[in-house]
């Protein structure tokens, strides 16, 4: 059987400024931080952090960006997993 399509396909690199946008009015007056990760590829913290520049602007605070990793057994090397980008008063 056959799912019906429901139209409208959400996508991550699309969409995210859109949804970052949506969830900023949610906050309080003071909020304390925003986190946001990704594990989709085809996006770079630098640009997560540049969203939340422009969506916080009204807001005072600092802006960090990275990867997400995890540590290998037996080596120094880390296995890059995703992306997050936090403000923080």
């Amino acid at each position: 059987m056959e799912e019906e399509s429901l139209g409208e396909v959400w996508q991550f690199e699309n969409n995210i400024s859109d949804l970052i946008n949506i969830c900023t009015k949610v906050l309080s007056d003071n909020p304390l931080f925003f986190l946001i990760n990704s594990y989709t590829t085809g996006i770079s913290a630098e640009v997560l952090g540049n969203l939340l520049k422009l969506n916080l602007k009204n807001f005072t605070g600092k802006i960090s960006s990275g990867e997400i990793g995890l540590p290998m057994t037996n080596s120094k090397l880390v296995l890059p997993c995703g992306i997050y980008s936090r403000w923080e008063n």
